[in-house]
């Protein structure tokens, strides 16, 4: 900022010790190997709720609001490809759904792999490779591929937007 004599002016030094304490707290607070374990173990703890049907932790790992959505694809929908937009539309389906004991795969086992992080102050992405396996046959259920973006809501990662695309099994 230049004064009236055409020299820089005592703002500039100002705002720069105005920013430098901010940009020093961002950088401490994020522990980018605490963020991804933290987004990992929501990630499983959704998973894990909802091949058990407990609809109270599996409802608690997603962000409650109208901006949530989903789209799957799954060769088994009839429709093949299911879409919510917004977290209400998805809820009272699953909460019907887990109180009828109709959830396939209860006995999925999942592992992933090829993870990608992305992860900007509250707000992260996060990409896998699924495989889910029935963990009392070994049979392969299904591959996937998944994306899930993530924001924080009181210091806890939740689920904003998760996508899955499970790949055609291959005909025997």
């Amino acid at each position: 900022m230049k004064n009236r004599t055409g020299k820089l002016g005592a703002g500039i030094p100002v705002l720069l010790l105005l920013l430098l304490p901010a940009c020093g707290r961002q950088a401490a607070v994020l522990d980018p190997e605490r963020e991804k374990a933290a987004i990992r173990d929501v990630i499983v703890k959704e998973t894990t709720a909802y091949y058990k049907q407990d609809y109270a932790t599996w409802k608690s790992t997603y962000v409650a609001k109208p901006y949530f959505r989903e789209h799957g694809y799954w060769d088994g929908y009839p429709e093949k490809v299911r879409i919510y937009n917004s977290f209400a539309e998805l809820d009272s389906l699953k909460k019907k759904q887990f109180d009828d004991n109709k959830t396939v795969w209860q006995t999925a086992e999942v592992t992933r792999s090829n993870e990608n992080f992305r992860i900007y102050g509250d707000v992260a992405w996060y990409t896998s490779d699924q495989v889910s396996t029935d963990r009392n046959t070994g049979k392969l259920l299904g591959k996937s591929v998944d994306i899930r973006i993530l924001e924080k809501e009181k210091g806890e990662w939740k689920i904003a937007y998760l996508g899955f695309y499970y790949l055609p099994l291959e005909k025997k």
